[in-house]
């Protein structure tokens, strides 16, 4: 793992969930600065509807607990809370502003197709991956021009040949 805030201008990366989160949430001012450089377009950043959908999902349990709606961020606690009582959802407007400001700064979004769910199969069985960070794999492997950079805070990709890992080294 190499320090996320040494990565190269115009560096193509494709950039994993977590990443997105320390931004948000303040954990991570090399990830601020990150996101700050894909904006400035500096970075060239790759993302996949995976990584979509769980930052989303996130931002929302995050905002869901600010509010003091829910007293952690589990899923499941604030699925019981808007099955009884829907108009909640309605007062979480923050997480979706989020959301858009970070997809409309230039990201690029791969996508999840049938042919690379079943594809994957191999990224895993030679990794040792999870199904979510098979697909990310499976989406730089498979550009005409493969990615072979990952902001990450995981360490599931530091083991995997000719992939190069960054991570911030700053998270509170």
């Amino acid at each position: 793992m190499a320090d996320l805030i040494t990565l190269p201008s115009q560096t193509r990366v494709f950039v994993d969930t977590i990443v997105f989160s320390l931004h948000f949430g303040g954990r991570s001012a090399t990830c601020s600065a990150f996101v700050t450089r894909i904006a400035r377009g500096d970075i060239k950043a790759y993302v996949n509807a995976q990584v979509l959908s769980d930052l989303i999902h996130k931002l929302m349990l995050a905002e869901a607990c600010t509010k003091g709606f829910i007293n952690n961020r589990k899923a499941s606690e604030l699925r019981a809370l808007l099955e009884n009582n829907r108009s909640v959802a309605a007062s979480l407007i923050d997480y979706q502003h989020q959301f858009e400001s970070l997809i409309n700064i230039g990201i690029r979004v791969l996508p999840i197709t049938r042919k690379l769910l079943i594809e994957t199969k191999a990224e895993r069985r030679a990794h040792g991956l999870m199904t979510s960070d098979s697909l990310h794999l499976g989406n730089m492997n498979r550009l005409e021009n493969p990615i072979l950079d990952i902001a990450t805070y995981d360490r599931d990709f530091s083991h995997i040949p000719n992939i190069n890992s960054w991570e911030p080294m700053d998270v509170i």
